[in-house]
């Protein structure tokens, strides 16, 4: 008797665990349908890219990585940029409100005129925080759009800090030579190679532009660690604290937007340099 019962218990608990299961693997199957895989590692996307359109050409294929590795840069700049203007919203915060008390209390010589800097300082700063969170969204969802949606644009982005290209040439020859160009040259026109000339160049001149903003970087920061320590201190002046962190925000947003277009011009590069040698 107590056989039977087991069995009766035993077999109802059985079938609803199949049952769970395979509403699980529904679920899980309509999920990763309706896109929402994790962004991948940019390498990782880039293999995917080519693994989807395997049977394309390699122009078609520079031209399909190229737009992943410019949605990824887009993505992770403006990510740093968005950290940069939160900082500084906090920084403004603080300070217009602590320059609201002063001002109430009369003990120190505050003026409305630096109350209002700072709170206009803070609402353009919310201003370009909106702007930002809207790229960040449209270029999520363009990258995402690539790959037929099996990646979601909300999903976590593994990589979300962007950094410099390795690009470490000092002249057109030794470039040329060394992406095995020249075993192809005979092969294409004088006019082509002006592009990768005018490709090169621009590489090289977003590496300067880059390496000036890296500089401008280290300085404008110690700036601000400074300003506002001293106005947190009571000895600073909430107009020097002002000009700091715009100063701060230009700069770090410019350090930021170097680092895009210098990997995005070496990008463009070797989607000219594919077209010749016919490799990725």
């Amino acid at each position: 008797m107590s056989k039977n019962l087991s069995r009766g218990v035993v077999k109802p608990l059985i079938a609803n665990l199949a049952v769970l299961l395979l509403i699980s693997m529904l679920f899980i199957s309509s999920s990763m349908a309706e896109g929402t895989e994790p962004l991948p590692s940019l390498q990782k996307a880039v293999e995917d890219i080519r693994s989807l359109y395997k049977s394309k050409e390699v122009s078609f294929l520079a031209e399909k990585e190229y737009q992943v590795r410019k949605y990824y840069y887009q993505i992770q700049s403006k990510i740093q940029r968005l950290k940069i203007l939160e900082e500084v919203q906090e920084h403004f915060e603080k300070a217009a409100t602590k320059a609201a008390e002063k001002f109430d209390s009369g003990e120190e010589d505050i003026s409305q005129s630096a109350i209002t800097k700072l709170k206009l300082g803070l609402a353009g700063t919310l201003t370009d925080i909106i702007e930002l969170d809207s790229d960040i969204k449209v270029a999520r969802l363009s990258l995402a759009g690539m790959f037929k949606e099996f990646y979601s644009p909300d999903a976590k982005m593994q990589d979300s800090e962007i950094n410099p290209v390795d690009f470490k040439f000092d002249n057109y020859e030794s470039w040329f030579k060394e992406s095995a160009l020249a075993t192809v040259k005979d092969e294409h026109s004088s006019n082509n190679e002006l592009e990768l000339r005018i490709g090169y160049l621009r590489a090289v001149e977003n590496r300067g532009k880059l390496d000036l903003a890296r500089k401008n970087r280290k300085i404008t920061r110690a700036l601000l660690v400074s300003e506002a320590a001293n106005y947190d201190f009571g000895i600073g002046d909430p107009g020097d604290l002002f000009e700091a962190l715009i100063i701060y925000t230009q700069v770090l947003s410019g350090y930021y937007d170097s680092v895009y277009n210098f990997n995005l011009a070496v990008a463009e590069l070797n989607r000219v340099k594919a077209s010749w040698t016919g490799k990725l």
